[in-house]
């Protein structure tokens, strides 16, 4: 099969790998999409946003054009001698759609999700000695391709929970929830310990340019409130009804949260896709300080 055969292929395989998240997502237990708290018989109950088809249209697309630049521009990567690593990616898609659009719609990452693309990670383990991998020589002992994985997962979780209870601590509210780290923990076992550094700054990166505009919305939302509140007859009224309305808000209606999880997505999907020039990027200007350490 010719490179440009290839590259169409897999990237139609990779759009397919869409819609297995649609079924998935709406045919989930209402329980995986809310807090452990939950209770269905409570008064005002928030019932969880559901995907709609065109939803799956727009990550198939992203898929399609992501995959076939990816064997476009490094044939040799993601190619039928790889069969492992491809299928591992590929069917990875469905879960990373779930979680995608369960944090952004719901703010909740399903458990039950994580745990399906953890074991989908075996299948990169497995990889690592059939395929090999680009990060670690052949030469080296078998246990370090094991440890390269697992040490990223424990690290890459513990550090971002830690994060968590001190941003928590200081703004007096919950800074980061207990699915991202659980996510992190899975983006640490696919992309292992060098792989990890670049989805957090991936994450982090787009994390903040999103987040600037939700900021300055939220401040001209603000002032839009004070200014209301003192237009009106009973300025004091008005204050207490808001602070009411935001009260009894559901958290995943908050319009100031920004949700972490699909950002570490992305950062693992980029990572996945192109760890050649991410392996070039990190020979060209850590690979001298690695080298003499």
């Amino acid at each position: 099969m010719t490179v440009t055969s290839q590259t169409i292929v897999l990237a139609l395989i990779a759009a397919f790998m869409a819609i297995p998240a649609f079924f998935m997502f709406n045919k989930m237990p209402e329980a995986w999409l809310q807090d452990y708290d939950f209770d269905p018989k409570a008064e005002n109950v928030r019932w969880a946003k559901r995907l709609k088809p065109y939803h799956i249209g727009i990550f198939a697309i992203i898929y399609a054009v992501l995959v076939f630049l990816s064997v476009a521009i490094y044939p040799d990567f993601l190619c039928y001698g790889h069969m492992l690593r491809v299928a591992a990616l590929l069917l990875a898609f469905p879960g990373f759609t779930v979680i995608i659009m369960s944090d952004t719609l719901n703010r909740i990452i399903p458990d039950h999700i994580i745990v399906l693309n953890i074991a989908l990670s075996v299948l990169y383990f497995v990889s690592d000695f059939v395929d090999g991998n680009i990060w670690i020589d052949a030469g080296n002992p078998w246990y370090q391709f094991i440890l390269n994985r697992v040490f990223a997962a424990l690290v890459g979780s513990g550090v971002l929970l830690l994060i968590g209870i001190i941003s928590s601590s200081i703004a007096k509210t919950e800074a980061m929830g207990f699915g991202d780290v659980k996510l992190l923990f899975l983006c640490g076992l696919l992309c292992g310990l060098k792989g990890l550094l670049f989805v957090i700054f991936i994450a982090f990166v787009t994390a903040a340019v999103v987040a600037v505009p939700l900021l300055i919305r939220k401040r001209m939302r603000i002032a839009r409130e004070e200014k209301e509140i003192r237009e009106s007859p009973d300025p004091a009224k008005a204050r207490k009804i808001l602070a009411k309305k935001k009260r009894e808000m559901h958290f995943a209606d908050d319009p100031d949260y920004l949700a972490f999880g699909p950002f570490l997505v992305l950062g693992t999907v980029l990572f996945l896709l192109y760890e050649p020039y991410f392996l070039e990027f990190f020979n060209q200007f850590f690979g001298p300080i690695t080298g003499a350490l």
